[in-house]
């Protein structure tokens, strides 16, 4: 996902929460610009994605999970997901890279804007693609899965599920981290 000059910035959606019916890509990025767009969730991912290396549509894709009745992550479930998105992310970092330093030229070169807002858009595609790469990798057995729609304590409980295991692997016992992430579950919730 990315920022705009005065906050978080998505694509265009119609705002429709994910359903277990509805095609998993299409459902993934409807319920991520929902959640995204909440107030405070975009500084959180951000800040998790900055200071932590965080993968934002990984982040999402937990909690997605989470209301699709995936209970967690399966053992090695997260090493494969993560490789399967890398070719993804190996673009889209960079990519992101250049569009935060044309932030920065578009003060002193108004040309700058134009290219700001292309590559803000190809950002925007890519964060698609990482996310139908990441639905597709995340499928798992229904033994790990659990009803569906699950119960609101139930999503939760998986919602933090995906999120501890995730945040363990990047940040073990930061408080900083802990911090962002119960941000992040409590903004999802509220």
């Amino acid at each position: 996902m990315t920022e705009s000059d005065t906050g978080p910035k998505t694509a265009n959606s119609d705002k429709n929460p994910a359903r277990p019916d509805e095609p998993p890509a299409a459902g993934f990025w409807a319920f991520s610009l929902s959640l995204y767009d909440r107030p405070g969730a975009a500084q959180a991912c951000l800040g998790l994605q900055d200071g932590f290396r965080a993968d934002v549509n990984l982040l999402l894709l937990g909690f997605w999970r989470a209301r699709r009745g995936y209970l967690g992550w399966a053992e090695t479930e997260l090493d494969r997901v993560e490789a399967a998105v890398a070719p993804v992310n190996a673009v889209l970092q960079p990519l992101r890279a250049a569009r935060r330093a044309l932030r920065a030229l578009r003060e002193a070169e108004p040309t700058a804007d134009a290219l700001y807002a292309e590559i803000k858009a190809l950002e925007l595609k890519l964060e698609q693609v990482a996310q139908v790469w990441l639905s597709a990798a995340s499928r798992i057995g229904p033994g790990q899965r659990g009803p569906a729609p699950p119960q609101r304590d139930d999503e939760i409980d998986a919602a933090a599920a995906h999120l501890g295991a995730y945040l363990e692997r990047l940040a073990p016992g930061d408080k900083q981290a802990l911090q962002l992430g119960a941000d992040l579950l409590r903004i999802a919730f509220t």
